[in-house]
């Protein structure tokens, strides 16, 4: 679930703009062109796993938790490190 509020935060945090819960903003970040389509599909599967972990008393499996850790990384780097780290690398290499 700490995934899960990590991405909420920061996808608020980037995008104010756009609205909602995490699940419905991701795939509206992916319809605007600002997430690969691929972390849309993604985000289906880490959803269920997301919810399977909440609400079953079994919680779920180390490799279930570290898909969730995975997406959660790829997500952040893509939607808020990279695009930081290439405005810094355009920044440092225009003219003055």
């Amino acid at each position: 679930m700490m995934y899960r509020r990590a991405l909420e935060v920061a996808l608020d945090i980037a995008f104010p703009d756009v609205p909602g819960m995490l699940f419905p903003k991701l795939k509206a970040l992916v319809a605007k062109g600002h997430l690969l389509a691929a972390i849309g599909e993604w985000a289906d599967h880490v959803r269920a796993l997301g919810n399977e972990a909440a609400h079953e008393g079994d919680g779920i499996s180390r490799e279930d938790l570290s898909a969730m850790r995975e997406f959660t990384d790829a997500v952040l780097r893509y939607a808020i490190s990279l695009p930081r780290e290439i405005e810094n690398r355009k920044a440092a290499n225009s003219p003055d």
